[in-house]
């Protein structure tokens, strides 16, 4: 029924809660399970500062943000890793990916490209204007119609 089940995590105990549901069912439906984790770029404020002919102060802004994002990268590939190897030693097929951009764009690309057939998350269930306000990745993912979607409330 499911082949691949996609567990988009964000670090906090309530993805961990995700991760519990989405084991269960890919170990009942022997589907791979895959472990999921978008890390924003580090932005950096625009602005024009520093001496004509050398390095600016904003380059040296933007170096510090790429070098930022990639340990956030490398980061998050390692937790998503150990997890990855302690559901292969108790029998699951999962792997682990790990992307940078807006997370909710990403996820419904890669769940779109991946032909994923259940997306397991969990949500803060906001409501009223502070959801109007912050939006909500879980929201646009299931309005996406990519894939079937369990929510979990944290």
């Amino acid at each position: 029924m499911f082949e691949k089940i996609m567990v988009p995590m964000d670090g906090s105990r309530a993805g961990g809660k995700a991760v519990k549901y989405a084991v269960e069912l890919a170990d009942k439906f022997g589907s791979e399970l895959i472990l999921f984790r978008v890390v924003p770029p580090t932005t950096v404020p625009a602005t024009s500062m520093g001496v004509p002919g050398s390095v600016s102060m904003y380059e040296m802004a933007v170096d510090a943000a790429d070098v930022e994002t990639q340990v956030g990268v490398k980061r998050a590939r390692n937790q998503l890793n150990t997890r990855r190897r302690q559901l292969e030693e108790e029998g699951i097929n999962a792997r682990a990916e790990v992307l940078t951009g807006d997370a909710a764009t990403v996820i419904k690309r890669f769940a779109k490209r991946e032909k994923v057939d259940l997306i397991v998350m969990a949500t803060r269930g906001r409501r009223g204007i502070t959801r109007a306000l912050l939006g909500s990745v879980a929201d646009d993912i299931v309005r996406s119609n990519i894939a079937p979607v369990l929510l979990l409330r944290r």
